[in-house]
């Protein structure tokens, strides 16, 4: 900012400068110019100023501070009829100085002197910077008077702006583009501000890269670490805190910077976790980061009853104390997943069903955040005289032949058994169920197309476990052999089947 505040007022020519005790101009002085003005510009507190007057005889002179309080100035003889006004203002503001020269006062009124002291500024908020992003300080202007402000960051090579908050206070704001200390330099009315020059330190946090991704979610209890790389070779400050919902937690860090660096820590509570990583005194992009540590331990899984085939079996979870995750709740019998309901009932508790249909152990496995919670994997006992249904003839047949599998642990009749076949076509085959034994009966069917065939299987109007089943039947006189040359021992011989 470079602006020069002063006031015009209109003055008798007769006054005509003013100097100080040297002779040399200070910086409170009038001085002419054009179209019949006079410019007073300002000095400083506790600095004499002095007026020259032209006149045949010594000029009574008085001068008022700011306060209205009488200033005590002296009239000195100069050479060649010229008189000295001088006095030492000690308060900032205007001082009025009036002159009577051959008995009359100045036209214009009194001198006025703009009084400014550069010790009453502050400057405030000088902090550290990060190369590419603004800084700030503050500068207070309001008790040193009137006056020009200037402000320069390393000699002028790093821009400035300046914002006028009012009161004689102002803003400044530049963005440092290079890692390397900043020299801030203020001058009022030419006067070097206290302090200066104020230094910035700039830091670059790009430098350092931090690999926060796995962290996202944490288990309580044991380790967790994250690495951090630094591309700097000089020496640098680089700081690791971590805070839990709680308290702080002890961090450790190895590495150099060449290699990089490790932090480890281990979380002690289920809840949020706070990872800080500052370079210089700044936080490195991507930090504070925010963990969640939770603990699968504290899932717990209610009673499971026993179960019965075709009856709905419910048990509860509830994570409310595990903290944030995922749940996942798989149940299967004989290797086979059943479908499975999950009901949400709030505050992270839930309640699961399935419907079992045979009479086995369902094995059920429940994970918060891929670790098995405690007793996992569940064992559900499911009774019932629902049939089994066994058989090759399930899965694939032969094209024209007859084919059969079997269905046990029928405690029902054969008005109980449904038995439909479909060829690839939709079209229906004909099935015949057979009595081979106590609760035991035979089915019996004859494909007649290639290609895939649905076997669906009822027992007292519910699908049996499995079903629908899918039968590939395939017909061994479809496949043709070309002839084969004749070989030779060690060498490959090719041949086509279709």
């Amino acid at each position: 900012m470079r602006e020069q505040a002063f006031v015009i007022v209109p003055l008798c020519r007769r006054i005509v400068k003013a100097s100080g005790p040297s002779k040399r101009p200070v910086s409170s002085q009038v001085l002419s110019e054009p179209g019949g003005v006079y410019r007073v510009e300002f000095t400083g507190v506790n600095k004499p100023l002095s007026h020259f007057v032209a006149g045949s005889s010594k000029p009574p002179v008085s001068s008022l501070s700011p306060s209205k309080r009488p200033v005590s100035s002296q009239v000195l003889s100069e050479p060649g009829g010229v008189y000295r006004v001088e006095f030492t203002p000690t308060e900032v503001g205007s001082h009025l100085v009036d002159v009577t020269v051959a008995g009359d006062k100045l036209p214009a009124g009194p001198l006025v002197a703009k009084v400014y002291n550069s010790a009453l500024i502050r400057v405030t908020d000088v902090a550290s910077g990060v190369v590419g992003q603004p800084c700030q300080f503050r500068v207070d202007a309001s008790q040193a008077g009137e006056g020009q402000l200037e402000i320069s960051i390393n000699e002028g090579d790093v821009p400035n702006h300046v914002t006028v908050v009012g009161g004689g206070r102002c803003l400044i704001s530049f963005t440092p583009e290079q890692a390397k200390p900043h020299l801030i330099d203020i001058k009022f009315n030419s006067e070097t501000v206290s302090g200066c020059p104020f230094v910035c330190s700039v830091s670059d946090t790009s430098r350092v890269s931090v690999n926060l991704s796995s962290l996202e979610l944490i288990p309580v209890n044991q380790v967790s670490r994250f690495h951090m790389t630094v591309d700097n070779s000089s020496s640098a400050e680089l700081a690791v805190s971590i805070t839990g919902p709680n308290c702080e937690l002890p961090v450790k860090v190895t590495g150099n910077v060449h290699s990089g660096f490790t932090a480890e820590f281990t979380a002690r509570e289920v809840g949020p976790h706070s990872i800080s990583v500052e370079y210089n005194g700044h936080s490195v992009s991507g930090t504070p980061f925010i963990a969640k540590a939770y603990d699968a331990r504290r899932v717990h899984v209610g009673p499971l009853p026993q179960g019965h085939v075709g009856n709905s079996l419910q048990f509860t979870v509830d994570a409310s104390q595990a903290g944030e995750g995922n749940l996942e709740i798989t149940i299967s019998a004989r290797g086979a997943n059943i479908p499975t309901q999950v009901h949400p009932k709030g505050n992270a508790k839930f309640a699961v069903s399935f419907v079992p249909i045979e009479p086995t152990d369902h094995v059920i496995s429940i994970h918060f955040n891929k670790e098995a919670v405690p007793g996992s994997p569940f064992i559900a006992r499911v009774v019932g005289d629902f049939p089994l249904v066994t058989g090759g003839s399930l899965s694939c047949a032969p094209l024209g032949t007859n084919s059969y599998f079997t269905m046990s642990n029928v405690a029902g009749s054969l008005d109980d058994i449904e038995v439909n076949v479909e060829g690839p076509t939709g079209q229906p085959v004909p099935a015949l169920v057979k009595d081979s034994g106590p609760q035991c009966y035979k089915v019996e069917f004859t494909p007649r197309l290639v290609g895939e065939h649905r076997i669906a299987v009822n027992y007292q109007q519910v699908a049996v476990a499995g079903s629908p089943f899918l039968c590939k039947v395939y017909d061994v006189n479809a496949i043709k052999v070309k002839a084969v040359a004749q070989g030779t021992v060690g060498q490959p011989v090719t041949f086509l089947g279709l």
